[in-house]
């Protein structure tokens, strides 16, 4: 089971879904706090499209996935070997 940041595979629906979260961010702590986010995304994470990460799971020999939840730029995924 994997859990993670998220894209859509649509770029206009993606920046709209980032957007969306910036604002989030921005109601959890200030803008600071999103900036400071979004910079720790940039840096250290390289999220995918849940499809592109199915598509390389059954590459790679999973017979069976599954996506649990997607909710925006977040997703619950897995698979069964």
């Amino acid at each position: 089971m994997i859990s993670d940041l998220v894209i859509q595979e649509t770029p206009a629906i993606s920046a709209y879904t980032w957007e969306r979260y910036g604002d989030y961010l921005e109601t959890v702590s200030g803008k600071t706090y999103r900036q400071n986010v979004m910079n720790y995304i940039e840096r250290e994470d390289s999220p995918r499209s849940v499809t592109y990460q199915m598509e390389l799971m059954k590459r790679i020999g999973f017979r069976a996935t599954e996506i649990l939840h997607k909710n925006m730029c977040f997703a619950a995924f897995g698979g069964i070997k």
